[in-house]
């Protein structure tokens, strides 16, 4: 994506948030604007066909979680990063399911009901998705950050089979955990059908365990939902029509109210890059440019879903807590890896030991990561891993987030039965791949070896004998979705599957 550079006193930022125009012709509106007060009125006869712009009364956000010591060093560090900011990405709008209510945390809820769908799987459905969970995010009241889920998987007339295409499924879910992290805070999901539960059951090595444990199946949703806001196809009391000449300008209205209160606050404190949410949102939390300390008062506090709290005095002249390291760049990556192929080049015959070589590079810092990451765990759960899946899972989440920030793509089990001992790890953007510049008369080597070294160390310190292959399965092909995909092949040697399938018993 292109950038916005600062020019003629006016940075980048500002420019951005004046261009910024959701998918209606209507002009931006002012703080004093109608457009929430006008949907807040009922209608006098026949369904609601416009969206809830507030939560049901008496429902307030929960309390925020406090931080942690070290936590606050690197939301300080982060936040001093963000006020340093001249420029910011450009970005599109796209347009989508449809998001109404809240639910007993406040938390907006988003509807799907694929038995209405009436149209085919495709890039544009997920585009839909994208967009609404991006509305959702604008309605979220002071404090909450989090969204609802509400997914009725009932069939219809016009449509049997309400599951979703495992590979739209694996997008969807590696778009949600990798760019919306920690966003969803319930999903519920009722009238699951066999063909349902079994995509599910496919696609549950790929969920975040985080994530799995907000998974509710078939529960009553008027637990978690205000029934007078819940719609009736969902157990609720609301008799709600979608009407898509009503329903979307009005949303798209909304939200551009609420951009436009959101941008007067952030002018009025001051226009700082990495302001807090809280307080854009109205909520009564000071502006990260005020030094006036954060006090949230006892009258104003169930509109925050805070809990009103005195702030210790603090010792200016106590010394500042030192900022965490900084990750390495890329940049000195990309170098440090280069001159490490580069040096491997010059001393093999042939592709194959380049890679072997590469993969032997690895192996020693796989045994060191697996102690690391094993003494960082929680006390409770410092032990290693004593089956196969549970070590491949380590490996494929918080091992692969130390080292790239993110999960891997995949995690499968070989269908064939002669080989029970395989397992692939997939990655469809492999890092370690995207600065080397490949010959055509090399065009089989693969610099991900490194990568599998890494893994092979990683099972071998956890006394699961192992050997790991990288193996290119993107065509490069013009056009191609993951031209640099690469697959893992992790073949564990006899003896671990013996003791597996012992364990097993």
């Amino acid at each position: 994506m292109s950038a916005i550079p600062a020019s003629n006193g006016e940075t980048g930022l500002e420019k951005k948030i004046d261009e910024v125009k959701l998918e209606t012709g209507a002009q931006n509106t002012t703080a004093s604007s109608s457009v929430a007060a006008s949907l807040s009125e009922k209608p006098t006869s026949g369904p609601l066909k416009t969206p809830i712009v507030q939560p049901a009364e008496g429902i307030t956000a929960p309390p925020p979680v406090a931080l942690t010591t070290e936590q606050q060093t690197k939301y300080e560090s982060l936040l001093e990063t963000a006020k340093s900011w001249k420029e910011i990405p450009s970005a599109k709008e796209k347009g989508g399911p449809v998001t109404d209510s809240y639910d007993v945390a406040g938390r907006p809820c988003q509807y799907l009901n694929p038995g209405l769908q009436n149209t085919n799987a495709g890039p544009r459905q997920v585009q839909h998705l994208v967009y609404m969970v991006e509305r959702s995010i604008e309605m979220m009241v002071p404090g909450q950050e989090t969204l609802a889920l509400l997914i009725n998987f009932k069939t219809s007339k016009s449509r049997s089979n309400t599951a979703p295409g495992i590979g739209q499924g694996r997008e969807v879910l590696n778009i949600l955990q990798t760019h919306y992290p920690e966003r969803l805070g319930r999903a519920l999901i009722i009238n699951v059908p066999w063909v349902v539960w079994g995509f599910f059951k496919l696609i549950t090595p790929f969920i975040d365990p985080l994530t799995k444990e907000k998974l509710k199946f078939n529960d009553d949703m008027r637990q978690f939902v205000p029934p007078q806001q819940l719609w009736k196809e969902f157990q609720g009391d609301l008799d709600f029509e979608y009407d898509h000449s009503t329903y979307w300008p009005a949303l798209n209205k909304l939200c551009e109210e609420k951009f436009a209160q959101r941008k007067e606050l952030w002018i009025k404190g001051g226009k700082n890059y990495g302001e807090s949410e809280i307080y854009l949102k109205g909520g009564n939390v000071a502006s990260v440019g005020s030094s006036a300390p954060v006090v949230v008062s006892e009258e104003n506090a169930q509109a925050v879903g805070a809990t009103p709290e005195k702030v210790p005095e603090t010792d200016a002249k106590a010394p500042v807590a030192a900022a965490p390291k900084q990750e390495l760049s890329q940049a000195s990556f990309a170098y440090l890896f280069g001159e490490m192929v580069s040096y491997a080049q010059k001393r093999v015959t042939g592709i194959q030991d380049l890679e072997k070589r590469l993969n032997i590079q690895g192996h020693p810092v796989g045994l060191k990561l697996l102690d690391l990451l094993l003494y960082r765990e929680p006390p409770r759960t410092q032990t290693r891993p004593l089956h196969i899946i549970a070590l491949l899972q380590f490996i494929t989440t918080t091992l692969w987030r130390h080292l790239f920030s993110r999960p891997a793509d995949a995690l499968e089990k070989s269908s064939n039965p002669d080989t029970p001992e395989e397992y692939m790890i997939s990655d469809n953007e492999p890092l370690v791949n995207q600065y080397i510049s490949v010959p055509k008369e090399m065009n089989q080597l693969n610099c991900a070896a490194y990568v599998a070294g890494i893994i092979e160390g990683a099972c071998d310190g956890a006394g699961f004998a192992a050997r790991v292959t990288a193996h290119s399965v993107g065509k490069g092909e013009e056009g191609e979705l993951w031209p640099g995909k690469t697959v893992f092949l992790v073949k564990f040697q006899p003896e671990v599957v013996e003791r597996e399938a012992f364990l097993g018993r």
